[in-house]
């Protein structure tokens, strides 16, 4: 806590960008401990975009150790305020264009964390996750037939007729 009051946060974000694979481990499992902080982690979700795309990218190439605690640290994101929700959705929209990231959104349960997000999050976060949804299912049948199973159709209709 002392640590992260001190700015380690923006300093660990840097080390994500080291060549060193044992730095970037290290530096995801201290950013996931102090997210598990509750007066510590709007220092993580203040590094914004620069972090959930290192964090994203530990997703992809990180051990098995390094994509746990980036997982742990991404949950912040997800429950965190108002603010955090809708920047989040907004850079996860931008993610989803892209078909390597795509695999992520199916391994992460993605479709349903942004299903919950139309159903419960503010105006900007529910637009961003129907544009995220909107993304994902473009040109790819896979993700249609995820999303109908997942109730995501009559949910988003529901939205439709508010």
């Amino acid at each position: 806590m002392i640590v992260a009051a001190q700015g380690v946060v923006p300093v660990l974000v840097k080390l994500l960008d080291s060549s060193s694979f044992e730095m970037k481990e290290k530096a995801v499992s201290l950013i996931s401990r102090i997210s598990l902080v509750d007066l510590s982690k709007h220092m993580v979700i203040v590094e914004g975009l620069l972090l959930l795309n290192h964090l994203l990218r530990v997703l992809d190439f990180g051990s098995a150790f390094a994509k746990e605690k980036a997982r742990v640290a991404l949950q912040i994101f997800q429950v965190g305020t108002p603010g955090s929700q809708a920047f989040a959705t907004g850079v996860l929209r931008n993610l989803a264009l892209f078909s390597e990231i795509k695999e992520n959104f199916i391994e992460e349960n993605g479709v349903g964390v942004l299903l919950g997000v139309v159903n419960s999050g503010t105006a900007l976060a529910q637009e961003n996750a129907i544009g995220c949804l909107c993304n994902l299912v473009s040109d790819d049948e896979s993700f249609e037939l995820l999303v109908f199973r997942e109730d995501g159709v009559q949910c988003l209709m529901m939205k439709v007729l508010v």
